[in-house]
This record gives structure tokens, sequence and C-alpha cells, in this order.
């Protein structure tokens, strides 16, 4: 990411921040109740809804056409640009503008997305930092002329990329809930691996609240609701989205909880297993402090020392070593040392 640029660029910069530098390709789609076309440009259209897909935001000058065409605002047009926002919906007089970082699988990896979105009037345009195909069963949709989507206002459609982006979100918690659950059977045998799966895990849970957490504030304050871009025969859809968002948000909070307990857990295990090692340690040293002390005195070069001539002093000096460590294992396992 282009920190350096972004550090010392002045508000309302129009430069891309991120790392993903692609041809920008944009694709329209027009629809209504009888009609569905794509464009591979964009073109002027009367009694009908648009949706506008931008892939790819590294090329500025396409972004801010595109966006002052729709006369949208040059900090909103920065705001797609520099990928490193955090997730909001903004009410504006003619627009309703939402950044979007969601988590998708793709392939039973977990992908991450940034993607702006803008409700103009009869007019949806999102803008993809990478292409991907999160948002392939809303074209089969209106293709398909499933459901309502091409009976109603453009705010519906709005609706549906919201809805789709918190259901992927959904489905990476729930990946995550599984991988914990077998992280949590396996805590006390833990290993290197699972150690790293347990950390970006939990990585994974933050991005999650980072990104759920600003969307279930906005529906909380009602700002969706409120705005005048917004039918009331979106409303009860938007009702749905925001349980779904707030159970969504309850989850994550259940997960980051059990990991965190699960991380407690794991760190104990590690101490309690040094601590066992440490014991075994300091029991073959207590054992063999008396031990060195009988060797050392049967080492003193006296001339005269009990048992030293004697044909049976090796061995009393063995039964004597042997009694004490029997004495002192017998004495620590009384203690409950071991």
């Amino acid at each position: 990411m282009n920190i350096k640029g972004k550090k010392f660029a002045l508000p309302g910069t129009l430069q891309y921040t991120g790392e993903h530098i692609r041809k920008t390709e944009v694709k329209q789609i027009i629809y209504n109740s009888e009609q569905f076309f794509v464009n591979t440009n964009i073109e002027l259209v009367e009694d009908a809804k648009e949706w506008i897909i931008v892939n790819g935001v590294s090329d500025a000058e396409v972004i801010r056409k595109i966006c002052e065409d729709n006369d949208v605002d040059t900090l909103v047009i920065e705001d797609i640009l520099h990928v490193n926002q955090r997730n909001k919906i903004e009410v504006a007089d003619n627009y309703i503008f939402a950044v979007l970082r969601c988590s998708f699988l793709e392939e039973d990896n977990i992908k991450h997305d940034y993607l702006s979105t803008l409700l103009i009037g009869n007019k949806v345009i999102t803008f993809h930092e990478k292409e991907t195909n999160l948002f392939d069963n809303v074209f089969s949709s209106i293709e398909q002329d499933q459901g309502d989507i091409r009976n109603m206002g453009s705010d519906y459609l709005f609706y549906m990329i919201l809805d789709t982006v918190v259901d992927s979100n959904i489905a990476v918690e729930n990946v995550l809930s599984i991988q914990i659950d077998e992280l949590e059977e396996d805590v006390i045998n833990l290993e290197s691996s699972d150690q790293s799966k347990l950390y970006s895990t939990r990585k994974e849970l933050l991005y999650l609240k980072n990104n759920n957490t600003p969307l279930y504030e906005s529906f909380v304050k009602g700002v969706l609701k409120n705005s005048t871009h917004m039918s009331h025969d979106v409303y009860k859809y938007l009702d749905d989205l925001f349980d779904h968002l707030a159970r969504l948000n309850d989850d994550i909070n259940t997960q980051r909880e059990l990991i965190r307990n699960l991380l407690d857990v794991y760190m104990n295990n590690i101490s309690n297993r040094m601590n066992n090692i440490m014991k075994i340690l300091t029991i073959f040293s207590a054992i063999f402090i008396p031990l060195s002390f009988l060797a050392g005195v049967f080492g003193m070069n006296f001339d005269r020392m009990p048992l030293l001539k004697s044909d049976f002093g090796f061995g009393v000096f063995i039964v004597l070593c042997i009694s004490i460590i029997v004495v002192m294992l017998a004495y620590f396992k009384r203690k409950h040392w071991y």
C-alpha cells in the first residue's frame, strides 16, 4: 500500500493507495421489468435502472470521470481510491455512499475485497478493487428476472449488495466458528502449526468485527431509513438486514471470547508443561546433591578413611547411594511433588 504517497498528499488528492494494479474495466447493466442488456461502455438511458460495475480502481482518471459525471463530491472520490477506509454509510443530498470492506470464501480460502457503492437516483455504481464472483447471484437475479429486483427501484439493488456482503461475512464467520471448535478439541496437544492457525483465526475475526461494527452502528442510528433515497418498500428488507447484522455482531463477539479463552488455556498448557519439565529437572538435581556430596567425601586424599581398604567398600558405597535415591523418591512421592 502506498502509505507514503497518502501521508504527504493534500485532502482531496485522487491517488490509488492499494497494491492491486490492474486495468480498470467498466460494465453497465441496464434493466427494468421488460428488458435487460449489458454494455461495456457507459451510455445514457431513460426509463430504466442502471448498475455500473467498475472492476479495478487503480486508474484514478477513469474513477474521477465516472464520479464527476454523477456529481459526486471530490472527498468521496478520494475515499473510493484510498482503499484503507473503514466501513461506513454516508448520506448526501443526491446520493448514498457506502464503503464495504468484506470477507468472502473462494475455493475454501478466505479472501478480502474493498468495495465502494453509490446509490444515485435510479443508478447504482460499485467500485471493486479486485474482480470477484461475490455478486454473481445478484447479476443472475437481474438477468433471469428472479425475485422482485427488476420490478423495484435501484434502492432495492443497493440493499441486495449490502445483503450479499453481510451474508458473505456470515459465511466466513461460520467457517471460523468451525475452525475454533476444532482447535478447542485439540487445545491440549496444540503444536506450532495449530498455534499459527489459532492466531490467523483470531486475526480474521478481528477483521470481521472491524467491518461489521460500523455497518451495525449505522443501522442502529437508522441512517438509511432516515434517508429520502430509500423507499418505504425497502424498509422491511432493511429490518431483515439489520437483524442479520445484529446476529453477526453477537456471533463475532462470542467467537472472539471463545478464542480469547482458548488462547489462555493454550498459554496455561505451555506454562504447565514447562513447570513439569522444571519439576523433573529439579528432582534429578535434588537427588544428585547428596550423591555428589558422598562422591566428594570419598574422593578426599586421606590416608585413613573407612571403607577405602575394605573388600566390600565399593559395594557399601553403591548400596548407600541407591538407598538415598529410594528414600528421596519415596519422600517426594509422599509430598505429591511428582
